[in-house]
């Protein structure tokens, strides 16, 4: 598979979170209305999808930004 850019990542996650504008990839995660527990573990099926590994529910609850996540996801792929 090929390698997911920061911005198809961005992408794929507002439109699995149904987030309408783009404002969210600059905020802390924590401050997205949409990523609350259940966007949480919508979140996890799509790095799944994206990434091909199950990330933990702790490592999304500790992720203060959405560049941090995908860095992590790009590692750990």
């Amino acid at each position: 598979m090929s390698k997911i850019s920061f911005e198809e990542f961005a992408s794929e996650f507002s439109k699995d979170l149904e987030i309408e504008d783009q404002e969210f990839i600059n905020l802390p995660l924590k401050d997205i209305p949409e990523y609350d527990s259940m966007g949480i573990i919508t979140v996890s099926l799509t790095i799944e999808r994206l990434f091909n590994f199950e990330i933990s529910l702790e490592v999304l609850d500790e992720s203060e930004s959405l560049k941090t996540l995908y860095d992590y996801c790009v590692k750990n792929s």
